[in-house]
């Protein structure tokens, strides 16, 4: 995996600079830390799938504004928050930059639960 990818990218935040974001990063190294325009988040989560079962991590967290929607500096569990994130793979999405966002955010995430890693949340 390309870690680089993970330090201090704003990518999917450049250019929405006065909108909000979302901000994701490893508490043991702040360097590593992705930023993300809330119009991807709402893009990848806005239709969330319904199979019977309790949202859980970001679906969770945007559709009933809570978790890491409502406060600074959450923890998150990292192999809940991918195995939801995972839900969302076969997703078309509405905004062609989406998909790459999308699989940076899982890059993100699944590189943090394979090192053993605290990530934590920002909604701004």
């Amino acid at each position: 995996m390309d870690t680089g990818k993970l330090v201090n990218n704003t990518t999917f935040y450049d250019g929405f600079e006065d909108e909000p974001e979302i901000e994701i990063f490893i508490a043991e190294n702040t360097n590593f830390n992705i930023h993300i325009w809330v119009g991807y988040i709402s893009d990848i989560y806005d239709k969330p799938i319904f199979d019977g079962n309790e949202w859980k991590g970001f679906t969770r967290d945007y559709q009933q504004e809570i978790g890491t929607y409502e406060k600074e500096d959450v923890t998150i569990d990292t192999a809940e928050y991918y195995e939801d994130l995972l839900n969302y793979k076969d997703k078309d999405f509405r905004f062609e930059e989406t998909r790459e966002c999308y699989e940076l955010l899982c890059s993100f995430i699944e590189y943090a639960k394979e090192n053993g890693k605290t990530v934590k949340v920002n909604w701004w």
